[in-house]
C-alpha cells in the first residue's frame, strides 16, 4: 500500500509539474511611442480616411470624425473619443455618443481599435496588448487635436481601455463608461493566460476561430462575425495586468459608469457587474466627481446602442446630466428639439 501511494504521489507530481511548466502566451511589453498627429484638422480627417482604406475595413466600420460643425471643421472646447468594445465598432454606442456630442457641441472621434472591423477573420491573430493599447493611444491623440479638453467614452473592453488611458493620462478631462469590462462574467476565461491556456481555448472552440452566430441582420455588419482566439488571450492579459486596484487608484478623473442590472437573475451576462462595482469603489476619483447608474430596462450588456438597448433614453439622460452637472459642459447654442432614439433592430 505504501508503494501504491508513493507511485500515485509521483504521478500526481508529474501531472502537476507538466501543467505548471506548460506553455503560456507571452507578449512584448507596452511601450510609450511618440504619436504624430497633423494639426491641420482637414488633413487629419483625410489621413484617417486614407489609413482606413488601406486596412480593408468592412463597409461602414471605419474610424471617423463627426464634426460639431461640418461646415467649419475647427477645434472645439471639448471633444469626445468613443472606444468600442471587443469585436465591435462605433455602432456599439450609437446613437448615444452622437447625440451627446451634438447636444454639447463637441467634435466626436469614433475610433476603431486594432484588428477590429476588418474583412479578414485573422484581424486578431497578431493582436497584442501593446498593439491594442497603441490604437487607443492614437485615438486619444486624435481627440486632443479635436478638442481643448478630451472626454473618453468606452463600452465594455472599450471601457477597459478608457480606464487604462485615464491611469496613464491625468490630462483626460472625464470618463463615461458603459458596461466596462473589468472581468468577464465567465471566470473560466482566466484560464487562457495560465499554462496551456491557448491549447485549452482552441479545444473549447474546436479550432483557432470563434464564430458569432448570435449576431444577425443589420447588427452583423458592426460586430465581427468571426475572429481568432488570440484576441481573447490578449483581452484577458490586459484584464490581468491592468484592471487592478493599483491602476484604479491612479484614475482620478470625473467618471460616469452605467451598466445593466435588474436583479441577480437579470443582469449583464457578458461582463461582471460585481467587478465593475468593486472597481468603482477603488477609483482615485473623489466621491463627488463620480456617478454610477444601473439601467434595469436596458436588457443587455450593450446599453447605448440602438441594436441592443431597451433604455436608450435613460442612458442618454443620465450621461447628459453627468456631463452638465459634474463636467460642467453647457449645451450648444443649437440643439436638436427631439432626440431621435431608435428602437432595437
Amino acid at each position: 500500500m505504501k508503494r501504491f501511494f508513493t507511485i500515485t504521489g509521483l504521478l500526481l507530481a508529474v501531472v502537476v509539474g507538466g501543467y505548471i511548466l506548460g506553455p503560456i502566451a507571452h507578449y512584448d511589453a507596452i511601450k510609450d511611442e511618440p504619436i504624430t498627429i497633423d494639426p491641420d484638422l482637414v488633413k487629419l480627417e483625410n489621413s484617417i480616411a486614407e489609413s482606413e482604406q488601406k486596412e480593408d475595413v468592412r463597409p461602414d466600420n471605419e474610424a471617423r470624425i463627426v464634426w460639431a460643425d461640418s461646415l467649419y471643421k475647427v477645434k472645439t472646447p471639448y471633444s469626445i473619443v468613443y472606444i468600442p468594445g471587443f469585436s465591435a465598432s462605433w455602432a456599439e454606442g450609437d446613437p448615444v455618443h452622437k447625440q451627446l456630442a451634438k447636444h454639447f457641441g463637441c467634435n466626436l472621434y469614433l475610433a476603431r481599435t486594432y484588428g477590429h472591423g476588418v474583412n479578414s477573420p485573422d484581424g486578431f491573430k497578431d493582436m497584442t496588448p501593446a498593439k491594442y493599447v497603441a490604437s487607443a493611444e492614437r485615438a486619444l491623440a486624435v481627440g486632443k487635436a479635436l478638442g481643448d479638453k478630451v472626454i473618453v467614452m468606452g463600452t465594455s473592453a472599450g471601457g477597459m481601455l478608457s480606464l487604462y488611458l485615464a491611469a496613464h493620462h491625468p490630462e483626460i478631462y472625464g470618463l463615461i463608461l458603459y458596461s466596462p469590462c473589468i472581468a468577464v462574467a465567465n471566470p473560466a476565461l482566466k484560464l487562457v493566460t495560465k499554462p496551456w491556456g491557448r491549447h485549452i481555448l482552441n479545444q473549447v472552440f474546436g479550432g483557432e476561430y470563434i464564430v458569432n452566430t448570435h449576431y444577425s441582420g443589420e447588427r452583423a455588419r458592426y460586430w465581427l462575425p468571426k475572429y481568432h482566439t488570440n484576441g481573447l488571450i490578449t483581452l484577458q492579459t490586459m484584464l490581468d495586468e491592468f484592471m487592478t486596484p493599483e491602476q484604479f487608484a491612479k484614475v482620478k478623473q470625473p467618471l460616469f459608469m452605467g451598466y445593466y442590472y435588474k436583479d441577480e437573475d437579470n443582469q449583464d451576462k457578458v461582463v461582471s457587474v460585481a467587478a465593475m462595482l468593486e472597481m468603482y469603489d477603488q477609483l482615485g476619483t473623489p466621491a463627488d466627481k463620480k456617478q454610477k447608474a444601473a439601467f434595469p430596462k436596458a436588457g443587455q450588456h450593450v446599453i447605448a446602442s440602438h441594436f441592443t438597448s431597451d433604455d436608450l433614453t435613460g442612458v442618454y439622460q443620465a450621461s447628459e446630466k453627468f456631463m452638465q452637472d459634474v463636467l460642467k459642459l453647457s449645451p450648444a447654442s443649437v440643439t436638436p428639439s427631439n432626440m431621435a432614439y431608435q428602437p432595437k433592430k
